[in-house]
């Protein structure tokens, strides 16, 4: 099961998900393709042989003169005509990508590929891979060093090379979201999206989808960014936020034509066509969704409820929610969300209910407590507003799950302990318990919390990362000793 993590409702967000670490290591060579015709023309015949040389040589100067000598015999053949061109233009490729000249490979195998047979392309686009691999590497170590500039300027490179995988596209997507340049954001997490088509990207492809319809969906509600651009279009607000949710429409049908009982996507698309007074088209969605939620995976069913939330169906939201927390009661950030979606729906018995869920799962979370002590206010009881504010205020310490990821034998949790104390927090044992979807506890884990200094001052948080072993983890609770 792949790692997921649900977008909490309050504050509302835009679900960004960015592309994974590094590679681990660079793909084997690939062996040449196996039809090339090189030995009949000495020029081919000797360019390949110079080539071989500048791979196999830890000498620059001899690199360098042996790629010389191939370029020369490549333009003598190319200017004598009669030789074969896929050996030629595969032959112009390795010399440029000897140079790290990647526009000028992309040209060469780009001209091989369109002559070549099957199994000669299979091998091109391993060694475009191959190329691209170090790139790659090189790009998310620049971002991990927070060098965003150079970062880009490493993924550009990789994707003129190998324009296959997603990665490359979404962590340049990532990088231009956090600059705020949202349309340039949009742009290569759509291409992102158009990646290739390996089944082991999938995920990663419909992922970049469904964040480049989510931005566009956002940006037709920002009401200044609307405005500037209709003005610069000539065209009124009302007409530019019809494009934008229009644009969105299409993107959100990209992400169903990848998985077509996508829960989000089909909620948020049914949203879109709710904006673009599309009403009947948007219930049947609705009902076309629902009809299928038993069948639905937890985390999409409350993937499903976010976005329900977002588009104001609170009573829908509230359903695929439920739905979601069935088959995994004690999953905190479903929880959460619940309750908020109660408190829009203006549900004081169930807000209540979920508040109380909540804070017996997370009860050293303030989040969690003020959540209860609206739902006490919503309720009338205003004595027990005041305890739990209170409660929330008296907090000794502070717990945060800064990620959590659930796979098929095992489960991580990455804490936080924060120390809210004026004065410092003397360290103590803190239990970890992994649970199934029935709350039922499969392992627990302790972390001894060391002393924590007063709040406010460095040292008064203390992070970690717990793994617990089993199948069926798929959330957490905790508790001091």
């Amino acid at each position: 099961m792949a790692s997921r993590s649900l977008t909490i409702i309050a504050p509302l967000a835009a679900l960004v998900v960015a592309a994974g670490s590094a590679l681990a290591q660079q793909a084997a060579a690939p062996p040449e393709c196996k039809h090339l015709e090189y030995h009949g023309n000495f020029r081919l015949n000797g360019a390949k042989q110079h080539l071989d040389l500048a791979k196999s040589t830890t000498y620059p100067d001899v690199k360098k003169s042996n790629i010389g000598d191939a370029t020369r015999l490549l333009q003598e053949a190319a200017r004598n005509g009669g030789v074969d061109q896929v050996t030629l233009w595969y032959l112009f490729g390795q010399v440029y990508v000897l140079n790290h000249d990647f526009v000028g490979a992309d040209s060469a195998l780009t001209k091989a590929e369109a002559l070549t047979d099957p199994e000669c392309k299979r091998e091109i686009e391993r060694e475009r891979h191959n190329e691209w691999v170090p790139l790659y590497n090189n790009g998310t170590a620049q971002m991990d060093a927070n060098n965003a500039d150079s970062a880009l300027a490493l993924f550009r490179q990789s994707n003129i090379i190998y324009r296959s995988s997603p990665y490359a596209f979404m962590n340049m997507a990532s990088i231009f979201y956090g600059r705020g340049q949202v349309d340039s954001a949009v742009h290569y997490f759509r291409l992102a999206g158009h990646a290739g088509d390996d089944r082991n990207s999938l995920e990663s492809r419909e992922a970049a989808l469904f964040n480049a319809a989510r931005l566009i969906q956002v940006s037709a509600f920002d009401t200044a960014s609307v405005h500037a651009e209709a003005q610069r279009r000539g065209l009124t607000d009302s007409a530019e936020k019809v494009v934008r949710l229009t644009q969105a429409e299409a993107a959100y049908r990209e992400v169903l034509q990848l998985k077509p009982r996508d829960l989000p996507a089909q909620a948020s698309l049914a949203g879109v066509l709710t904006g673009l007074h599309r009403e009947s088209e948007a219930q049947t969605v609705y009902d076309s969704m629902l009809a299928h939620a038993d069948s639905m995976d937890a985390m999409d069913l409350m993937d499903a409820g976010t976005a329900l939330f977002r588009t104001g169906r609170y009573q829908l939201a509230a359903r695929a929610t439920e739905m979601g927390l069935a088959k995994n009661r004690c999953y905190r950030n479903g929880l959460y969300n619940l309750a908020n979606i109660y408190l829009a729906a203006k549900d004081t018995t169930r807000l209540l209910e979920t508040s109380r869920r909540l804070v017996a799962q997370d009860s050293m979370n303030p989040a969690s407590l003020q959540v209860l002590a609206r739902a006490w206010q919503d309720a009338g009881q205003k004595d027990s507003t005041l305890r739990v504010l209170q409660r929330a205020e008296a907090l000794p310490w502070e717990f945060a799950a800064v990620n959590f990821e659930p796979g098929d034998t095992s489960a991580a949790i990455h804490g936080m302990v924060t120390n809210r104390q004026a004065q410092a927090l003397k360290g103590f044992t803190l239990t970890v318990q992994f649970l199934n979807g029935a709350c039922d506890v499969i392992a627990s884990q302790k972390v001894d919390i060391p002393d924590l200094n007063a709040n406010g001052s460095v040292g008064q948080s203390y992070d970690f990362t717990l793994t617990g072993i089993g199948k069926g983890i798929v959330a957490w609770k905790y508790g001091s000793n």
